[in-house]
């Protein structure tokens, strides 16, 4: 029989075969990883001055794990709806979850995150209407100065993307639209938007307004023939100081996104990669406002991505719908400038 020492120096060898077998496998395991995927992302949050509001602005900025390249990590602004703020994203959202995933996947490249707190602000400067703050200068210029001075992201306009939700998607088209030289993308989830107040309707009040909305979608001009009319925003608590009180057609009429985009339209000037997309039963039909944007922007050979689905004006379907968002702007973004040689 064999001894207690052969069977103590058996035991060993077959623990060294396992330990060996563990490692081999370990080693497999870790070549075998995406590209990408180095451990998770970082949501911090920070307080940021802005002069323009004369407070803070509260921002959550979602930092990969992966070391930043050469000329820094391009940089998505991904805005909140109504009601909302600066943890919107992460806590109903899953945001964070998200990027891990697609950049773990090489489905997305690394890419810096940040995400404001504008309030109920519709992202717009409404301090001359006794709005909430001057909101759009304050996302725009003192947001995007602090990101780039104190994180190692791109400055370019090829490594900059803008994104949002509901009001967020109108906050983010405005953006794409009154700085096109800044962004090279903007991706609109359920957008709350409309078309502009006609001139015969500016001066009537709220409730006239509200049921203009309601009414004036489509018109029978006789028997056989509807036609479509106009996507008019309904006045009322959601709009909240933002375009003076009370509800300013004229006012919301200069900020709307389709006078900025006829604007730039008349001008010819080139646009950011756009995309949107709503759900097919959202309860407040914004599906109407964003296919009117789509149909403005093909009546004038601009391009732009459009995708109704099935969902309402929920969270269950941002979550799903913001991975092809995440797709369409990684894709859209540019390399970044050559460095220029030292002399």
């Amino acid at each position: 029989m064999p001894s207690k020492l052969h069977k103590h120096i058996a035991s060993g060898r077959r623990a060294s075969r396992c330990l060996a077998y563990l490692v081999a496998a370990l080693a497999i395991l870790i070549c075998a990883r995406p590209a990408w995927s180095d451990g998770a992302g970082d949501i911090s949050f920070y307080d940021v001055p802005s002069p323009a509001l004369g407070h803070s602005i509260r921002a959550g900025v979602y930092t990969p794990s992966q070391p930043a390249p050469d000329g820094g990590w391009p940089v998505l602004y991904l805005l909140h709806g109504l009601g909302g703020n600066e943890n919107s994203w992460a806590r109903l959202g899953s945001i964070d979850a998200t990027l891990d995933r697609m950049i773990a996947s090489g489905e997305i490249a690394p890419l810096m995150v940040v995400m404001p707190d504008a309030g109920n602000s519709w992202y717009i400067n409404s301090t001359k209407v006794g709005g909430l703050g001057d909101y759009e200068t304050a996302l725009t210029q003192d947001l995007q100065a602090w990101v780039e001075t104190s994180f190692p992201v791109r400055s370019d306009r090829g490594g900059r993307a803008v994104a949002g939700l509901s009001m967020g998607g109108y906050g983010a088209l405005r953006f794409a639209l009154l700085k096109p030289e800044r962004f090279v993308a903007v991706a609109a989830l359920s957008p709350a938007i409309w078309q502009n107040i006609s001139k015969d309707a500016l001066d009537l009040p709220a409730d006239q307004l509200t049921q203009l909305a309601k009414t004036d979608f489509f018109e029978q001009a006789d028997p056989a023939t509807i036609l479509v009319e106009r996507v008019v925003p309904p006045p009322g608590g959601h709009f909240a100081r933002a375009f003076g009180t009370p509800f300013n057609a004229r006012f919301f009429n200069t900020q709307n996104v389709f006078t900025l985009l006829a604007d730039r339209i008349s001008r010819g000037d080139a646009l950011p990669a756009t995309y949107v997309t709503v759900g097919d039963d959202d309860s407040h039909e914004l599906w109407r406002g964003a296919i009117a944007y789509f149909e403005m922007m093909k009546a004038n050979n601009r391009p732009i991505e459009l995708r109704i689905t099935n969902g309402d004006h929920r969270w269950s379907l941002w979550r799903t719908s913001i991975v092809d968002a995440l797709l369409f702007i990684d894709s859209q973004f540019l390399p970044p400038p050559s460095v220029q040689a030292v002399p």
